[in-house]
């Protein structure tokens, strides 16, 4: 925060409500990580009413201009209002389903702001319009914008207090509330981000305020936290938010809690009077083991000192049916905590809530929040027998991976999903296949799921798209979520473990906390590994071309004794067998029925798709060589000919798994003679499937 900057429209009043967190609120930082300056400092006090599922709030936002530019208007997502209507635009594209649930039209969600009052008192609500930057629809009201009376100077700060109405939806997408469990999320007016000129590519300053979308999540500056919270008393000790509770009070029928957090970019807040309130806390000696400590410094070129992790204080809060799981929850905690912090840096914070869901309510699962998670699982998991199927584990595992990608990072989820989703994902199965390698169906790690659902088809968009610029639904899930985590894996694989993880490590780093682009990420990695891929990213992000190679031929051909006519010393000789056996020009002639000497081996590589990519063929022959050649992939076809005393016996594209891309590796090898091997990769894909039906139904919660 710059001090000496005037604030812009104070008053001594005003003074009183600006956002002024308590000791804990510094407290809720790990020491010695650093957390951004904030952009904006939000102080709430709200009120739930259980019955009507009615939130009534106070804002105090004060926001800082960090543009080089005057700002003469304010602009706020009102997400709530996504729920109001069949006409918004997230009802229209999702046509009231998302992630396999429906939205209960007996409760419409909404927000409302009654008054938005600069610090001299003036009220901006009758200058209040709503946009649609994205497709112009004049029923959705999920942008508001504000003009301000003055523009806002470079360096200056504004202070505005904000009067507001949220209904709560029955549960679906993330937020909403069902019988005593709420969860609410993006519940408040929510400032939007400005953009420089130059900021993230921007050619012009402006607001980045898009509608709420059906598969968009959000954006947003990192800000400090001061939220006060009264509920019915029957939610005594059961509450659960972002950052940590500072203050709790129980007097005349209602209770009351105060959470602070500095350093992050959201705020979301759960209760259910049945919740199971777990306390637990990572211990950095115990709860990480020295060898992975040892294997990842060795990745990361570092001294395993240098990897030390602070304690997190983790409260779970679960359902009573769901007690059986405690354990697996906190597991899944843990190990994510651990996976991510020696990989990329300690998490920041001191909190950790994870959140069962209720019954009922799986719209809410599966969902990040900045120090708040929500799992999802089934009463089906409390049985040994299914305690392997790795569901509820991978949610735990991949919605903390999102403190990360998009908590610290916080790119634009409207604009370029993949960044938190597809990098996420990539650490989500890196952190299940080191932590709990026995979670497999039919023995399939996570990768191998993840995999599948990429394979058997074109994709029909780039990776790299606006949430709402995808085909349809699957679409988006795949180019979010699996295609940029299985590239990952590729990318891995083709610079070699240690440049990648070091490469990963350092685009973390310098882009925590600055909402980092598509752009900024591969200039990082292009600079830590010292490799141009720009050949690749252009092919694997910002297009849809397949990746596939294939083997098309394979034969083998005797190499037959001379025949015709030939020179040799200058003299022109004819050599046929004769009748007796001679060869013309001397030597003994071999009989027709003894074995050539010699065979010519001829392999045909084949680029089926569009995606050009360098590979690797093995060729194995009868007598057990082994030789490997290199095929930069541009052309079409390539050909090899081999003229050896022994038949080949295979060729294979691509032996060590590198093109984890490919549309078909079931075309990848040939014999020369017929075998089994295709129908047993094929019955093992059929496997992959049914892993994937298991891991689909955790991530819908």
């Amino acid at each position: 925060m710059k001090s000496k900057k005037r604030l812009v429209n104070v008053l001594p009043f005003f003074l009183t409500l600006v956002v002024a967190p308590a000791d804990g609120g510094a407290a809720a930082q790990v020491p010695g990580v650093p957390l951004p300056e904030p952009v904006y400092e939000i102080r709430m006090e709200a009120t739930y009413d259980a019955e009507e599922k009615l939130i009534q709030g106070t804002e105090w936002l004060r926001w800082h201009n960090t543009s080089s530019v005057p700002v003469s208007d304010l602009q706020f997502h009102h997400y709530l209002n996504a729920f109001a209507n069949n006409r918004s635009t997230f009802m229209q594209e999702s046509g009231g389903r998302l992630r396999g649930d429906s939205f209960d039209k007996k409760r419409w969600g909404w927000i409302e702001v009654s008054s938005l009052r600069l610090a001299n008192g003036t009220d901006l609500k009758g200058v209040e319009e709503f946009l649609a930057p994205d497709d112009g629809n004049a029923e959705d009201r999920t942008v508001a914008r504000y003009p301000l009376p003055e523009p806002l100077a470079p360096g200056e700060w504004v202070e505005v207090q904000i009067e507001f109405e949220s209904q709560l939806p029955t549960i679906f997408a993330r937020t909403g509330a069902q019988g005593d469990y709420v969860l609410a999320g993006q519940w408040f007016p929510k400032i939007a981000v400005f953009e420089d000129a130059g900021d993230r590519g921007r050619a012009k300053p402006g607001w980045n305020c898009h509608q709420f979308h059906a598969h968009s999540e959000f954006f947003a500056d990192f800000g400090n936290y001061d939220v006060t919270l009264t509920l019915p008393e029957k939610y005594e000790g059961k509450i659960g938010a972002t950052g940590e509770l500072v203050e709790a009070d129980t007097d005349g029928g209602q209770t009351t809690v105060r959470f602070v957090q500095k350093g992050v970019h959201d705020f979301a807040w759960t209760a259910d009077t049945k919740f199971l309130v777990i306390e637990d806390q990572l211990d950095p000696v115990a709860d990480v083991p020295p060898e992975r400590v040892e294997k990842i410094a060795a990745l990361l070129g570092k001294e395993p000192s240098e990897l030390a992790l602070p304690p997190t204080r983790i409260t779970l809060l679960l359902q009573p049916d769901h007690l059986p799981q405690k354990g697996p929850y906190l597991a899944a905690a843990k190990a994510a905590l651990v996976g991510l912090g020696l990989r990329l840096g300690p998490y920041p914070y001191k909190t950790l809530t994870v959140v069962d869901p209720a019954e009922g309510a799986r719209g809410s699962g599966g969902m990040e929040y900045p120090t708040f998670i929500t799992g999802g699982t089934d009463v089906l998991l409390n049985l040994p027998f299914f305690r392997r199927i790795p569901a509820a584990t991978s949610v735990t595992v991949h919605e903390f991976g999102h403190q990360y990608f998009q908590g610290m990072i916080a790119s634009n989820e409207f604009e370029e999903s993949w960044i938190d989703e597809g990098i996420n994902t990539f650490y989500e199965m890196t952190v299940m296949e080191e932590a709990f390698p026995k979670m497999t169906v039919a023995g399939v790690e996570l990768s191998g799921v993840r995999r599948m659902s990429i394979v058997g088809s074109d994709p029909p968009d780039p990776i790299l798209a606006p949430a709402w610029g995808y085909y349809n639904g699957n679409s988006y899930g795949a180019a979010s979520y699996s295609r940029p985590a299985i590239m990952l894996t590729q990318l891995e694989r083709y610079l070699g473990p240690e440049v990648f993880a070091q490469a990963m490590r350092s685009f973390f780093e310098e882009y925590r906390f600055h909402h980092p682009t598509t752009a900024d990420f591969e200039r990082a990695i292009e600079r830590s590994s010292g490799q141009d891929l720009g050949w690749f990213f252009r092919q694997a992000l910002h297009s849809s071309k397949t990746l596939d190679y294939s083997i098309r031929r394979i034969s083998v051909d005797e190499v037959s004794e001379p025949r015709g006519v030939f020179w040799q010393g200058g003299e022109r000789i004819e050599l046929p067998l004769k009748e007796d056996g001679e060869a013309e020009g001397g030597g003994e002639a071999k009989g027709e029925d003894e074995s050539p000497e010699l065979y010519r081996s001829t392999v045909v590589a084949y680029r089926e798709g569009g995606f050009r990519h360098p590979v690797t063929v093995e060729f194995r022959f009868e007598d057990g060589e082994v030789l490997r050649r290199q095929w930069d992939g541009q052309r079409r076809w390539r050909r090899w000919t081999f003229t050896r005393s022994s038949k080949i016996a295979s060729a294979v594209l691509d032996p060590d798994g590198v093109l984890q891309l490919e549309k078909n590796r079931l075309n990848n090898g040939r014999r020369t003679e017929a075998d089994r091997g295709p129908t047993t990769k094929l019955m093992g894909q059929m496997f992959f499937w049914l892993q994937n039906i298991f891991n689909a139904a955790a991530l819908l919660g």
